[in-house]
């Protein structure tokens, strides 16, 4: 393996990683999530070349990528990102690329490289292969200036929407905005009931929740990053998703983004907010019904 540049790197604020290949937006996403996830002893800022980087994260699907970094003698640095990875690589992950995978290799590969008695800060994500479990979430309230519930007539609702929560009340929420704006619901609690639903619905929104709980095989974020996968090997168009949570960070705005998430919406439900972002998908939805005090 080469040497990595000699400079005491323990001495410098933040350790330097070389993005070679990717998309201009998967570099930009990388670079964002870089900064927005500098811990207090541990941080990461993207650098052009090889010779110039501590650590890399390589597109092993992108032509020569794999080439350059053996022929630099820096694949043992290297986290490779698509099909495959060479031998000897100290970290591998598939597409869609999960940020915090990335972050967690490159603190291991730091905390191995350049040993300190304090330990490197934890991230705090779900591992790659499991789902995420669900944090210390805040209630999922009843929106503030909900109009009381009012029965709809079938023939003013002119979309299909999926609703995925393993929060009963977060689906009662929904199920009672969601028609009053010209939507026809259908829910799900699990992944696996999502896909259910999936297979036998043709629908125009999925709204999901970011956490589904232990009793669900995924999270939200690998909920839609399965969901795109599959529409886009079927050469079909998937429904835009919705990422639904009380954590609405920019970390986590980013990780959605690179999932394929297509807007944010955040616990509490803000109606108006829910209006502006189906409109802002291209969904045809009623004005919102003007605020009522909500009946005990």
């Amino acid at each position: 393996m080469g040497a990595p540049p000699t400079i005491d790197a323990m001495n410098e604020d933040r350790h330097r990683v070389a993005l070679q290949g990717f998309t201009d937006f998967e570099r930009n996403a990388l670079a964002s999530c870089f900064r927005l996830a500098r811990g207090a002893t541990t941080g990461y800022v993207p650098v052009d070349t090889l010779a110039q980087a501590e650590f890399v994260v390589a597109d092993a699907d992108h032509p020569g990528v794999i080439d350059a970094v053996e022929a630099a003698g820096r694949v043992g640095d290297a986290i490779f990102v698509g099909a495959q990875a060479p031998e000897g690589a100290a970290a591998w992950t598939m597409r869609p690329i999960d940020p915090m995978y990335v972050l967690r290799e490159l603190d291991a590969m730091a905390a191995l490289r350049y040993p300190a008695p304090a330990p490197a800060p934890t991230r705090r994500a779900a591992p790659r292969d499991g789902p995420g479990r669900r944090a210390a979430d805040a209630p999922f309230e009843a929106p503030a200036g909900t109009a009381a519930e009012a029965p709809v007539h079938p023939a003013t609702l002119r979309g299909h929407a999926l609703i995925v929560d393993d929060s009963e009340v977060a689906l009662r929420v929904l199920e009672r905005e969601l028609p009053l704006l010209g939507l026809r619901t259908q829910r799900a609690q699990t992944s696996a009931q999502a896909f259910e639903r999936l297979a036998t619905n043709r629908f125009d929104v999925v709204i999901v929740d970011l956490d589904l709980g232990d009793a669900s095989e995924l999270d939200g974020l690998l909920l839609c990053q399965r969901l795109k996968r599959s529409h886009r090997e079927l050469g079909k168009p998937a429904p835009p998703v919705v990422l639904l949570t009380v954590h609405d960070d920019p970390m986590n705005r980013v990780r959605g983004t690179l999932a394929g998430c297509d807007a944010y919406l955040a616990k509490p439900l803000d109606v108006p907010a829910l209006v502006a972002t189906l409109r802002g998908l291209g969904i045809a939805v009623n004005d919102a019904t003007p605020p009522a005090p909500l009946q005990p």
